[in-house]
């Protein structure tokens, strides 16, 4: 039977360093209904300090924030940043799995409690500090407003394996209409050498159909040829049209930011088509260098299962638990019950 998780429980598991069911080189951190992820990185071998951006969101509910900070190849220090005025100690992170073959460190912080309260009055500039030799930061915000309704929000986590992983999506009803954004974020990643590919499949093609073969550009640290500033993750600022040439290499050629609900100059049909039920990522890295730490994935439409994890929507009134879990739930009924009398 496949394991059901609810989001807000994902978000305490994690926080509290439980391990989590894994898929490949990634696990499910949060999955959210009725919600989008707001997402920016930033990095620079020259500067200390910069601004990670979400955007507009006033009026929004924000669900969570998290900030993932990146080292340089395992010779920095992921972590011991300063968001907002509030210092981020590197031992306060949670270190997140990584690829056998590549050494570096990514940390993670649930940052909601700072900032919170100001995206949802209007901020949009977040300062961030760092204090060691780092990669760069990636922001991202989980949030829920009118414009969300119907959407899923999907947060996973942990470094893919550079010979190739996969990510699987299964859809709440056959696809019809509605956008599908990929995000990755990747560090240690720089050049035309440099260059992680990425492949669709879904249920109408399972042969699968190439994104890219330039993921990895790093764009956030504005493309400087130096340890310190190689990360990048499609967000704020960039454009979700795919690559128009999925076969051609290039730093600056990718975002790392899709919509699978377009095509490209290749063939104008969408990735996504009528009456699809499932899509899966495959991605590889020939290079053996880019670090894909965190994919992320916001459609409009519903998203029932990522991996082994059935998505489940805490507020929505028709979920009936599991047979297990009325047993469960009735047990602990029952002891209740008995302390009382024995009271």
């Amino acid at each position: 039977m496949k394991k059901k998780l609810i989001s807000v429980g994902l978000a305490l598991l994690a926080s509290a360093g439980i391990a989590m069911n894994a898929h490949a080189g990634s696990f499910l951190r949060a999955a959210y209904q009725d919600a989008a992820l707001a997402i920016d990185g930033w990095g620079s071998s020259s500067l200390a300090s910069g601004f990670l951006q979400t955007g507009n969101l006033a009026g929004s509910s924000v669900l969570a924030a998290w900030l993932y900070s990146a080292d340089v190849w395992g010779g920095g220090v992921a972590g011991d940043v300063t968001l907002e005025e509030t210092f981020l100690p590197n031992d306060d992170g949670i270190l997140l799995s990584r690829p056998a073959s590549n050494p570096v460190n990514v940390r993670l912080y649930d940052v909601t409690s700072i900032v919170k309260s100001k995206i949802e009055s209007g901020q949009t500039d977040f300062s961030i500090t760092e204090q060691g030799d780092s990669d760069g930061e990636v922001l991202v915000v989980a949030y829920k407003n009118p414009s969300t309704l119907g959407g899923t929000a999907i947060i996973l986590d942990g470094g893919l394996a550079q010979g190739g992983d996969t990510t699987r999506l299964d859809f709440a009803a056959p696809y019809t209409e509605g956008d599908a954004f990929l995000s990755l974020a990747i560090s240690y990643s720089y050049g035309d050498s440099q260059n992680t590919r990425v492949t669709v499949k879904t249920s109408s093609n399972e042969d699968g159909r190439l994104l890219t073969s330039a993921a990895g550009g790093n764009d956030d640290g504005s493309f400087e040829a130096a340890n310190g500033a190689l990360i990048t993750a499609g967000g704020v600022g960039d454009s979700p049209l795919n690559p128009p040439n999925p076969d051609q290499i290039g730093a600056a050629y990718d975002d790392e930011l899709y919509n699978l609900a377009l095509g490209n100059d290749v063939s104008a049909d969408p990735f996504l088509r009528n009456g699809d039920t499932w899509l899966e990522l495959l991605t590889n890295n020939p290079s053996g260098d880019d670090n894909v730490f965190a994919t992320f994935f916001t459609s409009t439409f519903r998203i029932s299962n990522v991996n082994d994890d059935d998505i489940i929507d805490p507020d929505d009134p028709n979920v009936v638990p599991e047979p297990s879990t009325v047993l469960l739930l009735a047990t602990g009924a029952l002891g209740l019950a008995y302390l009382r009398r024995k009271k």
